[in-house]
C-alpha cells in the first residue's frame, strides 16, 4: 500500500520541509506546509533532483504527524 511522503532536510534550526520544487526549492519549518508526494518513490526522486548541497531525504508523511 502506497502512502503519502514528504521531503525534508536538516538545518541549524532543525528539520525543514520542501514546500515547492519548481524553479528554486522553497523550505518551511512547519510540517503541515510540506508538499505531499503520492508515495515514497516520488518523494525520493524529488529529493535526488535537488542540488547535492541541500542533502534532502524522503520519509512517510504519517511519521511527521508525531512531530
Amino acid at each position: 500500500m502506497a502512502s503519502a511522503a514528504v521531503v525534508a532536510r536538516t538545518s541549524q534550526n532543525g528539520l525543514e520541509y520542501l514546500v515547492r520544487e519548481t524553479g528554486r526549492a522553497e523550505w518551511a519549518v512547519s510540517a503541515q506546509a510540506a508538499a505531499r508526494f503520492q508515495n515514497l518513490q516520488e518523494a525520493t526522486r524529488a529529493a535526488l533532483r535537488l542540488p547535492g548541497a541541500l542533502r534532502a531525504f524522503a520519509f512517510p508523511a504519517d511519521s511527521i504527524a508525531e512531530r
